[in-house]
């Protein structure tokens, strides 16, 4: 959790990784997805309270977050190993839903 405010940053990136992989881009579609699978998710989960975090938790804790140990991690977790030379990057805009388009 992180200090202090009894957020589950694990279940945060949890549900934000599993939004994404399902097609979702920004942090209002993210919410959306969390509404519509939310018996599903807390199932899944079983969530302190029964509660999952709304999308502006999880959009607070994405703001905090390191994306290099970020990308690294899900990197270990998927088994992807990288050739020589190749860089690994993630979109810290996609990440954060900072960049929308507006045409």
């Amino acid at each position: 959790m992180l200090p202090g405010n009894g957020i589950n940053e694990r279940l945060c990136l949890a549900l934000f990784t599993l939004a994404i992989a399902a097609g979702n881009r920004g942090f209002l579609a993210i919410g959306d997805w969390l509404t519509s699978y939310r018996e599903e998710l807390i199932e899944l989960f079983d969530p302190p309270l029964g509660r999952l975090p709304s999308y502006s938790t999880i959009r607070r804790v994405l703001l905090s977050l390191d994306y290099q140990q970020y990308s690294a991690a899900l990197a270990r977790f998927f088994g992807i190993e990288p050739k020589p030379g190749e860089t690994k990057a993630i979109d810290g805009k996609v990440l954060r839903g900072s960049y929308q388009r507006s045409w």
